[in-house]
């Protein structure tokens, strides 16, 4: 089988003493492990028995853990995906900004070949623009992921020199576009405005991660981006068809939405990620199974598809599971797949004006 990328995963970093995590994030999941669905009244779960082991019963400070997982689920790299929670959440961890991504470039380095980070600070940081230019420039990072839920929308024009710089270095640009409530904004994460970035910013590689999950109408938006903008690909994490026990889904639904956006924009446009978290922990032991799991409904996606009349082939498949993407990140030499560029210049036009 063809080489396979994990086009999304997370690797929390911290160390006690040097959390990577923001405090206030750090409450609201052992709040939500506490009080969230599916635990009841009377409740028999306090946060606070949970905030100090926190962090560590999901860390991965060296990565270990995290090839531990792709090797038991026959992965052979991933794109790392750093969020920097910080503003939006009131304070910083004793962790620095630059330590936090060096730290993914450091765990990249000790194992070659299996992890591409990306940047993804809070572009309203200082120095934020700095840094990804010289991570970029350098070759330390390989994309950047832009997080609107943490405070401002992909459209705002302070993000348009991190789209330039990318452009240039011919790196892509991840976009989220899920619902992550309460301490988020998710509003900003509505995926209609990205279709001002891929008007304004043609050329620029653009991933779009979540397909709007859980919103129907989003996922739609998405699929016309992608539809109309043919330097557009989709990320399908396993939320596009819930996690078990979460809601409504399933593996048909899943299935059957894989197969709408084939059949919209092509494989060739689709990239496998499952927005996976690992650690060498009890914890992180059982996500090795769920891992699994989710690599191989994509492995066996020609098969298990035909259950429902859906036809996939095993080029789609090795297209999507990791083709694609390394064909983005420079790691595969696709050349039948290059194209010039569409427009030759980074901006299309002028920022419309507002209507008076």
């Amino acid at each position: 089988m063809a080489m396979v990328i994990d086009n999304h995963v997370h690797l929390i970093s911290g160390t006690p003493g040097n959390e990577y995590l923001p405090p206030k994030y750090r409450w609201w999941a052992c709040y939500g492990w506490a009080y969230g669905y599916p635990q009841s009244p009377p409740y028999d779960r306090d946060p606070a028995d949970l905030y100090e082991r926190q962090e560590q019963r999901v860390a991965d400070p060296d990565g270990t853990a995290t090839v531990k997982a792709m090797d038991a689920a026959g992965v052979d790299a991933c794109v790392l995906i750093h969020a920097d929670f910080g503003l939006a959440y009131g304070e910083l961890g004793p962790k620095s900004m630059e330590e936090m991504h060096q730290d993914h470039v450091n765990i990249a380095k000790k194992h070659p070949g299996r992890f591409y980070p990306f940047a993804g600070p809070d572009v309203r940081r200082p120095g934020s623009l700095e840094m990804v230019r010289r991570g970029i420039g350098d070759g330390s990072f390989k994309g950047l992921k832009v997080f609107p839920e943490v405070g401002y929308f992909v459209n705002d024009p302070a993000l348009y020199p991190f789209y330039s710089t990318c452009l240039e270095a011919e790196v892509p640009v991840a976009i989220c576009t899920n619902f992550e409530p309460p301490m988020a904004r998710p509003r900003m994460n509505d995926p209609l405005y990205i279709t001002d970035v891929v008007a304004d910013f043609p050329d620029l590689p653009v991933i779009i991660f979540h397909a709007g999950y859980p919103f129907e109408h989003w996922f739609n938006i998405c699929l016309s981006i992608a539809r109309a903008a043919l330097n557009v690909s989709i990320t399908i994490e396993p939320w596009l068809w819930g996690y078990p026990g979460w809601g409504k889904g399933g593996e048909e639904d899943g299935i059957r939405k894989i197969a709408k956006i084939r059949d919209a924009i092509g494989a060739h446009r689709i990239h496998f990620g499952t927005d996976g978290q690992f650690a060498n922990t009890n914890w992180g032991e059982g996500r090795i199974k769920v891992y699994q799991d989710q690599v191989n409904i994509w492995r066996e996606l020609p098969e298990r598809a035909k259950r429902f009349g859906i036809s996939f082939s095993q080029e789609e498949v090795d297209l999507m599971m990791g083709l694609n993407l390394g064909r983005l990140l420079g790691a595969v030499d696709m050349p039948e797949y290059k194209k010039a560029r569409k427009y030759g210049w980074s901006i299309l036009m002028p920022r419309p004006m507002p209507t008076p």
